[in-house]
Parts: C-alpha cells; sequence; structure tokens
C-alpha cells in the first residue's frame, strides 16, 4: 500500500479518497455506541431507560478497550483489511437489528457487539489499515488526515441522521425516526466499506508492490511478552493517555464558561460546536503534516499538551466577566492543540521504530492504555461536579493538567530514548 519512496512525504489524491473513506468508516462504526450525544432525550424514551441505565452502554462498550490487544494480535496474525472489512459489516448488521428490536435490555447484548466488532476487531484494524496507507515517512501527515476526516465525515453522517430523523419522526411518529437514522449509519457504513474494498490493496500482497517488509505475522508469546514490555508500546501508550485526557476536558469548557464565568449558553454553545469540528479540519492535519517536516510527530504531541497546561492554568485563573474575546482565542487555540496532538498521537509507534507487522498488536496495547479514562474519567468528573459544584472545575483542571505534564514527560523520554537507540545503532554499525 505505501510508496516506493522512503522520502516523500505529500499523499497522492488516492491515498486521500482512501483516508476519506477510512475516516467515514470510522464514523460509522461508533455512530450508533455514541449515539446519545445526538439523540440522548430520542434513545431514552426508546429504550424507556434511566439515564443512570443509558450511562451503563457506554460502559459495557468502554470494557471492549480492554479487549483491543487480543483483536490487534489478529490483525497481525491474518489479513487486516479483511477483518476490518469483517468488522465494520458486523457493526452495519448490529445497526439493523437493533433498530428492528429497540429495547433496553436487548440494547446491553447489542453495545456488547458493538464493543467485540468496533474495539477488539476494528480498532487495531483500522489504525494498522491507516498506517499502511504510505510510508513510514508519511505517517504524521496520514494519521493527521485521518483525524481531520473523522471529523468531515462526522459533520455530514450525523446531518443525514438528522434528516432521516426530522424525516420519519414525521412521517410515522414514535421511535421511527430515531430507527431511520441507525439504518442510515448502517447504509453509510456499507458504501464506506465497498469503496475501501474496491480502493485499498491487500496488504498481504504489499511484496508484490515493491513493499520487502512483512506486514502479517504469526504471533507467539514470546512476541506478546515483547509487546507489552517495549517502553516504546508504553511510551505510544502514555501519549494517546495524556491526548484523550485532554480531549475529554475539552468538553467541559463548554459548562465551565456558563456556570462560573457568566458566559451565554447561547455563546458557550456556538463556540463549542466551532471548538469541535473547526479546529479539528485545521489542528489535526496541521499537527500530522508537522510531524513529518520535523520528523517527531512526538515532539508535536508533547509541545502541545505543555500548551494546553498553560491554556488550563489560565482558564482556571479567569475571574467571571472576562471579555469573550479573550475566551474565544483561548478557546480555538485549546481545540486546535488539542487536533494537532490526536492527529499525531498514533503516528507514535511509526516514529518509534516499531515494526508495522506488529502495529495491530501495538495499536491494541496502546488503545488499552490510551483510552482507559474511557472507564473512569466521565464519572469521576461528574462525581466531582455533583459534590463540590462549580469548584469541582477546579479538580477536573488540576488533574487535567497534571496528566498532561506527564505526556509532556513523556515526549520528552521518547526523545531521549530515540537518541539513545540511534546511538546504539551507529556504535554496531562501526
Amino acid at each position: 500500500m505505501s510508496t516506493n519512496s522512503n522520502t516523500k512525504t505529500a499523499l497522492s489524491v488516492k491515498q486521500l479518497v482512501i483516508i476519506l473513506f477510512l475516516g467515514l468508516g470510522y464514523t460509522v462504526v461508533y455512530a450508533t455506541p455514541f449515539i446519545q450525544y445526538v439523540f440522548y432525550d430520542s434513545l431514552v424514551e426508546a429504550l424507556q431507560c434511566t439515564n443512570q441505565q443509558l450511562g451503563y452502554l457506554i460502559t459495557i462498550f468502554g470494557i471492549g478497550n480492554l479487549l483491543a490487544p487480543i483483536g490487534g494480535a489478529l490483525s497481525d496474525k491474518f489479513n487486516t483489511k479483511k477483518i476490518y472489512i469483517v468488522s465494520m459489516l458486523a457493526i452495519c448488521a448490529l445497526n439493523v437489528i437493533f433498530a428492528l428490536n429497540m429495547n433496553y435490555t436487548f440494547s446491553l447484548v447489542i453495545w456488547g457487539g458493538f464493543a467485540i466488532a468496533g474495539l477488539f476487531l476494528y480498532f487495531p484494524a483500522h489504525t494498522k489499515l491507516t498506517r499502511l496507507v504510505g510510508t513510514e515517512n508519511q505517517q504524521g501527515t496520514i494519521f493527521g488526515f485521518t483525524e481531520a476526516f473523522c471529523g468531515i465525515t462526522n459533520v455530514i453522517v450525523n446531518f443525514i441522521a438528522l434528516y432521516l430523523f426530522a424525516y420519519f419522526s414525521n412521517k410515522y411518529y414514535g421511535v421511527a425516526g430515531l430507527k431511520a437514522a441507525i439504518i442510515g449509519y448502517a447504509v453509510l457504513g456499507v458504501i464506506a466499506v465497498i469503496a475501501l474494498a474496491i480502493l485499498v490493496p491487500d496488504p498481504g500482497k504489499a511484496a508484490a508492490a515493491g513493499d520487502t517488509e512483512v506486514i502479517n505475522t504469526k504471533m507467539g508469546v514470546h512476541d506478546w511478552v515483547n509487546i507489552i514490555k517495549d517502553p516504546r508500546t508504553w511510551m505510544s501508550g502514555i501519549a494517546v493517555f495524556a491526548t484523550y485526557t485532554m480531549y475529554c476536558t475539552l468538553s467541559y469548557y463548554t459548562p465551565y464558561f456558563s456556570n462560573v464565568l457568566g458566559v451565554s449558553i447561547v455563546f458557550t454553545g456556538g463556540l463549542s460546536i466551532f471548538r469541535q469540528y473547526g479546529t479539528r479540519f485545521i489542528g489535526a492535519p496541521v499537527g500530522g503534516w508537522l510531524g513529518d517536516k520535523i520528523k517527531s510527530v512526538s515532539t508535536v504531541v508533547g509541545v502541545s499538551l505543555g500548551a494546553a497546561v498553560v491554556m488550563v492554568v489560565a482558564f482556571m485563573l479567569m475571574p467571571a466577566g472576562t471579555n469573550a474575546n479573550v475566551l474565544i482565542i483561548l478557546t480555538l487555540a485549546a481545540g486546535i492543540l488539542t487536533y494537532m496532538a490526536r492527529g499525531s498521537m498514533f503516528a507514535v509507534p511509526s516514529e518509534l521504530k516499531i515494526p508495522r507487522k506488529y502495529a495491530g498488536t501495538t495499536s491494541g496495547v496502546v488503545c488499552a492504555i490510551g483510552y482507559c479514562p474511557d472507564l473512569f474519567i466521565f464519572v469521576l468528573y461528574g462525581y466531582w461536579l455533583d459534590h463540590f459544584g462549580n469548584d469541582g472545575y477546579r479538580n477536573i483542571f488540576i488533574y487535567a493538567a497534571v496528566v498532561m505534564v506527564i505526556g509532556v514527560i513523556n515526549a520528552i523520554v521518547t526523545q531521549l530514548y530515540k537518541k539513545k537507540h540511534a546511538a546504539e545503532l551507529a556504535e554496531e554499525a562501526v
């Protein structure tokens, strides 16, 4: 899938088209598992459940992160493209089945299926397939554009879902609109699968195209142990953990502005929309491109996290009635920094020279480490806000700042490791 050039960093039109459909696939896979972010009230009504019960669905799904390392091993052992397609089709099928049998008890089973298909199988395959789109010198740019295209397709997909929801709700009432939106996700998923099946070359035939690196390999216990023990795996995981914490915390700026700084809900709502989507289109590709340009995506992650710490401290020290222009500038800057880091974080294994034949297993372990905040961070943040009121935001920001500082230290350690490894290779060459 990669080009023969080891120095080329610019992406071809075909690569960009493949990345676009990878972004569409990613959006569709996680659309229904996280559908409450778009159709919260409608989902509660359709399932006849409480808010707490609805929260259990995300918890069930989040457990799938712990299974990702095993799914990654499958992506390394077997054909990555086939696993990707199977997992995507499974997600589409689960969407349709859920739409046809929408009740809370059954939803617990469906979300368990989403965890297996979307995190156990899909995520490691998606990460490895994305890495195989280009050369190792293009990884920052590739992952940066993938993140940006995920944002673009997220807007398109959810506008389509909203249209279907409105049309069928007005025509048939009840839960027809929600069912139509979910089936719409499935249809878009099938479109993405067909496009990728045609566009993406078979990774198993990469050598025939001039890529002599082994792409798939049989994983033994020794390989597993080495990957888990490898400091490069943990450096990559910590980079994702710190970045994902920064990303999760970003959503709490909106209520902080309205509840603490006294800004109108309309203002904060509009600003949050642009922060979530507009800054993604800017930050992700710029961060990835810059990482390739300076040949260090970990540096982009570290600098972004360091600057974000300054932003968090600034927000904490702001008094009520702060000038709106200041909030706009800082919020957009925080958003751009967040997506610069997100656009680079999954390219860290490539920077650390982790072989592509282990990309699936490594991404699975990195996923388990990096996304484990899903298991506790929202509960923790919610606890602080429930028990301390607006003072809880201070705890949230302090916690986030500490984690991001750890991310900065991790970036520095990554650079020291690279220099040490390079020196060792130079000695061996003498």
